[in-house]
């Protein structure tokens, strides 16, 4: 069967991914708390790709996998931030917020359940401009506190720099995700294509801050 570059692309987007969890699995045991929340992000993330990718193949639909996701991803990033930035509000409210925006999740995936191809993105939207916030929040930490080395060697700076990249980037995509599913199946895939070069990104991101661990 032929696949096309962008498919190609989109399907073996979930490489860097698979080094992502294996670097985490390896270093797991040396991980500090903050950086044992992202490997499970990780390993969640390869599970996911990973029956998204068997879902493909059988041409069966797994736009169902995205709300799921975006919970999961939402949820440990807040969770993650909200250590590292030890903002009293941020950490008494972090479990209403995760709570507030799964049962949104869980709203929205519902009403739109009978329409096959669409995609909620408002979700997305949401997660990215809170996320977005959070990453400010915590370059104006690093600013105050004026880390001594490279900043590099700060795994939350790395983690926040791809997240960043992440999130900007595809800020349109999320936006008009649904219009381009129906304007033309050659824009979604180069879309997606997109997308899943900046995923791949941010999950060499990840990979090499995991790799350069710091110990318990």
């Amino acid at each position: 069967m032929h696949y096309s570059t962008e498919q190609l692309v989109i399907f073996f987007a979930f490489l860097p991914i698979l080094l992502a969890a294996v670097t985490g699995a390896l270093r797991y045991k040396k991980l500090d708390t903050t950086l044992k929340i992202l490997a499970c992000l990780v390993f969640f993330a390869f599970a996911i790709e990973s029956l998204s990718r068997i879902f493909w193949l059988y041409k069966t639909s797994n736009l169902f996998l995205w709300p799921i996701y975006i919970t999961v991803e939402f949820a440990l990033l807040l969770w993650m931030f909200s250590r590292e930035l030890d903002i009293k509000f941020l950490t008494q409210a972090r479990v209403w917020i995760i709570a507030v925006f799964s049962g949104y999740m869980i709203y929205k995936t519902i009403q739109i359940s009978n329409d096959g191809v669409m995609i909620d993105n408002s979700g997305r939207l949401i997660e990215s401009v809170i996320l977005l916030l959070l990453i400010m929040l915590y370059y104006g930490k690093l600013y105050r506190n004026q880390p001594s080395g490279k900043l590099w060697a700060v795994p939350m700076f790395s983690i926040s720099t791809g997240l960043l990249l992440f999130f900007s980037g595809n800020f349109l995509i999320f936006l008009f995700i649904n219009f381009m599913l129906q304007y033309s199946q050659k824009l979604n895939y180069q879309v997606w294509m997109i997308h899943a070069l900046l995923n791949g990104l941010l999950y060499l991101t990840y990979t090499y801050t995991l790799w350069k661990t710091r110990a318990n």
